[in-house]
């Protein structure tokens, strides 16, 4: 779990396609999980390590990462209840979340625990470090879970999560795709010195 997390904040930047595609597609066993990825079992404690979007009515998180209006800061502290084939059963307040992998994110060949790793971690300590270091602008945009023009890179992954993988599998790019819903889409459009330039609904 550390390893990701380390992928996610200390060098999201430099994550390619390759690192990212080379994973099995197929669903992995509880004790799969348990194995590969040390802390990521049921009855764990994490901390998300961006901000999250969450499908309010239904509690259901998405490994598409829909940029819902409701927003979950980052280190908010949840507890793994179920880790079954396609779902992560968790807990936050009190209440039951359903982090669900999609069929988009399975074809792209990122597995559920990969994925729920660039979102969720043992600790917050390094989230919380990265973004008292960066400006206020990205500390703004991370603060209302929203893109704003200026914005950095890194400010955006952690304001609103990584881009699925499936249309922005390398990050080194300067345009990622993200969905607002099932139905419509923003594109972040990024200048050459990696600060957000446009915003394309």
């Amino acid at each position: 779990m550390k390893a990701l997390k380390n992928t996610l904040i200390a060098s999201s930047l430099v994550i390619t396609s390759s690192a990212l595609t080379g994973c099995g597609s197929t669903a992995e066993s509880s004790a799969d999980l348990a194995t590969n990825y040390p802390g990521f079992s049921e009855g764990a404690k994490v901390y998300s390590i961006v901000n999250l979007h969450p499908d309010s009515p239904k509690n259901r998180l998405y490994a598409m990462n829909y940029q819902l209006p409701r927003v979950l800061p980052i280190c908010s502290e949840f507890i793994i209840q179920d880790i079954a084939t396609k779902r992560i059963e968790l807990t936050y307040k009190g209440m039951d979340y359903y982090y669900d992998w999609d069929k988009y994110t399975r074809s792209a060949g990122q597995s559920l625990a990969e994925n729920f790793n660039l979102f969720f971690s043992e600790s917050c300590d390094e989230a919380k470090a990265k973004v008292k270091q960066l400006s206020q602008l990205d500390q703004d945009g991370i603060k209302k879970g929203k893109p704003l023009v200026g914005m950095s890179k890194e400010g955006i992954l952690l304001a609103m999560g990584r881009p699925p993988i499936h249309a922005t599998p390398d990050l080194e790019g300067n345009s990622w795709t993200y969905w607002i819903n099932k139905w419509a889409r923003n594109i972040i459009e990024f200048d050459e010195n990696g600060k957000v330039k446009e915003i394309v609904k």
